[in-house]
């Protein structure tokens, strides 16, 4: 009734529009789990391609799409690790394998896209065709630039291109005389955008790179433009090469310290440093931020607000939320494990503390949908660890043969240390999984899967009222964000559906691992 007809309206309860967060994980001494939760629908403010989802995984790493892929065997390798990066996201390749087949799978990513070239093949202008034809054959280069000593870093004196080469009959020709004088050229110090920026305006095939006094420096090639037109929200380092992590198990008494400084000298922008405790995490963490401090360090998986403050006070520039066998999150084990703790509450309270304190973002691991990605997100961590989404997927190790692909939440199985050749005594010894591998359902390629996953959060976003994942935060911190808890005989009927859903359509996102 209207106020002039002088019948006072009873003023709402205070939880009629839901509650924060905080009331919600004060109210009661039980852990949460991702389903358990739901948020209140806000009131949109943009359309959903308009909702932005970067954010940092590390304290100066930042991506415009914020998922990594799962460290597992059976999750990400060089081909996950490339799709993840051209999409804007991160793969952290695993360490179920020899340290050199880690490295090679590191550098595979960084050579997809080349970037500035450091250290480009160059030859002298007394030096021959032949000579030229050999290197074709044994590296595969056919365009060289010629400096006056045949070294980087010497006088440039021109290019030979393989237009110059292929119409010459006498490959005893020296380069001098077929190389081309006239070349485009570029002065640093030059950002990589700038680089490309020029190649584009001069329509030329390769851009060398000279510094004030002439001397051959780097060079940027005509492929990158291309891929950077095509896959415009691709993670890229400062050098234009595609972001990529690396796996390092820290185990009590054996940190593997020899495989960090290996991937560090690969190239690895992201060293993920994992084990059964955090112990043995913490000198390591403190020897690779000393040794390389340029290299980001992701350390975890965390379960409390303890572990996380030792992990960040140690150096670690990003925390991993979750444990090793979280409550829920592991659909393949055969029954209900009696250590863990929810994910929701896990992500909670050392998101809750960290960000306060620290200043350090919080990736969520365990998310199986896009849903439990939002509530992940909504509860303070910054980026998602997938695994058993991606497994399905095309570029996943098992995702192309005939065969369902299968995939096991365990970071390290005595039976892929066998295959892959395990140097160490204690890698080869017999040890007893959590969990057993279990099939999953193909998702066609990885972009795919990710369109319809990153739709789901930007939807959600929208219908919170959100544009960002940082207003998002600042609505959780100022108590906007409101939840309420989801009954359990309501959940089983929402299960009950989606199976329902799934017999007549095969939506990837609708898929359940």
């Amino acid at each position: 009734l209207p106020p002039s007809c002088g019948v006072p309206v009873a003023m709402p309860e205070p939880g009629s529009e839901g509650w924060p967060a905080g009331k919600i994980f004060e109210a009661g001494i039980q852990g949460f789990t991702y389903d358990d939760l739901v948020f209140m629908p806000g009131s949109p403010k943009c359309e959903a391609s308009e909702v932005d989802l970067s954010s940092h995984i590390t304290k100066n790493i930042r991506l415009t799409c914020p998922v990594l892929g799962s460290p597992s065997d059976t999750v990400t390798e060089a081909k996950m690790a490339i799709e993840l990066a051209l999409a804007g996201g991160m793969g952290i390749i695993h360490a179920n394998q020899s340290i050199e087949s880690q490295v090679e799978m590191v550098q595979q990513v960084k050579r997809f896209v080349s970037g500035f070239i450091l250290e480009p093949f160059v030859m002298s202008p007394t030096q021959t065709l032949a000579e030229l034809d050999k290197l074709k054959d044994t590296k595969g280069v056919s365009t060289v630039p010629i400096t006056h000593d045949g070294q980087l870093g010497g006088r440039l004196l021109g290019i030979v291109t393989s237009r110059d080469a292929d119409l010459c009959e006498d490959r005893k020709e020296f380069l001098c005389k077929v190389m081309t004088e006239k070349i485009v050229t570029a002065k640093e110090p030059l950002a990589f955008s700038e680089a490309l920026e020029v190649l584009k305006q001069s329509k030329v095939g390769k851009l060398l790179i000279l510094d004030a006094e002439d001397r051959l420096v780097s060079m940027v090639t005509r492929s990158d433009l291309k891929k950077v037109r095509d896959f415009p929200e691709m993670s890229r380092d400062v050098s234009g090469k595609l972001l990529v992590a690396g796996a390092v198990p820290a185990r009590e008494g054996r940190p593997d310290e020899e495989r960090a400084k290996a991937l560090a000298e690969a190239g690895a922008n992201v060293l993920y440093l994992f084990g059964d405790g955090i112990d043995a995490q913490l000198e390591l963490i403190w020897k690779l931020k000393s040794a390389y401090p340029l290299v980001e360090i992701l350390a975890g998986p965390a379960a409390s607000v303890r572990e996380a403050k030792r992990l960040i006070q140690a150096g670690a520039d990003g925390i991993v939320a979750g444990t090793g066998c979280d409550v829920g999150g592991d659909p393949a084990a055969p029954q209900a494990v009696a250590l863990g703790r929810g994910e929701a509450t896990m992500v909670y309270e050392v998101a809750f503390y960290v960000t306060r304190n620290f200043n350090v973002p919080v990736c969520a691991a365990g998310c199986r949908s896009s849903s439990q990605a939002l509530v992940a997100l909504g509860l303070g961590a910054s980026s998602l660890m997938l695994r058993e989404p991606l497994a399905g997927a095309l570029e996943a190790p098992s995702g192309g043969t005939a065969a369902a692909p299968r995939h096991h939440s365990h970071s390290l199985v005595h039976c892929v240390g066998l295959r892959y050749g395990a140097s160490r005594a204690w890698e080869r010894q017999v040890t007893v999984p959590r969990s057993v591998a279990q099939e999953v359902t193909h998702k066609s390629q990885v972009k795919a899967f990710l369109l319809y996953f990153l739709s789901g959060l930007r939807k959600g976003l929208r219908e919170l009222g959100y544009r960002s994942l940082p207003e998002l935060h600042e609505g959780l911190e100022k108590e906007l964000l409101r939840m309420e808890c989801r009954l359990p005989y309501g959940l089983q009927l929402r299960e009950w559906r989606c199976q329902k859903a799934m017999a007549n359509g095969q939506l990837p996102q609708a898929c359940r691992a």
